[in-house]
């Protein structure tokens, strides 16, 4: 047997056991869900992840506001999907002194997102979207769109 088809074999099934380890905590998962090495998930209870779902390795899930994934998404390496970010509006007060806001993020089914890429709180990536590497999401992205950049803008749609 080929050394590189028994390696693939082994990566996979340690992201299947590293998966029924985590849906043991997260509010929902799904069928052939694969997270792979060296994620980090926060509030694992309020994440809810579909079906044939890659959570590539480095990736960081803070669900404390909730995070909902849908069917068929692929997530790249080290993307950090921020449902919870710090609170900064009184110059008066040391952000570090100034709590927290955040809001539920929602990645809808047959979503990319590229590697690097930083989702913020509040953000509805919608069916069937791409996010570029490196890119930094602070609105909603449209179905069957491309954005990409910091802050995230409109690159293509995808026809």
């Amino acid at each position: 047997m080929n050394i590189n088809i028994v390696y693939n074999h082994l990566i996979t099934l340690r992201a299947r056991i590293r998966s029924q380890f985590w849906k043991l905590f997260l509010k929902r998962m799904g069928k052939h869900v694969d997270i792979m090495g060296n994620v980090k998930i926060m509030s694992p209870q309020k994440i809810s992840i579909g079906n044939n779902v890659l959570v590539n390795s480095e990736s960081k899930l803070g669900g404390q506001c909730g995070i909902e994934i849908g069917n068929d998404v692929l997530i790249g390496y080290n993307v950090n999907i921020v449902s919870q970010n710090h609170a900064y509006d009184d110059r008066n007060i040391p952000i570090k002194n100034q709590g927290f806001y955040g809001r539920k993020i929602v990645i809808k089914d047959d979503v990319w997102i590229g590697a690097n890429a930083v989702i913020l709180p509040g953000v509805t990536l919608g069916k069937g979207s791409i996010v570029g590497a490196n890119a930094v999401v602070t609105k909603d992205v449209e179905p069957f769109t491309i954005v990409g950049g910091v802050p995230a803008k409109l690159i293509k749609q995808r026809i």
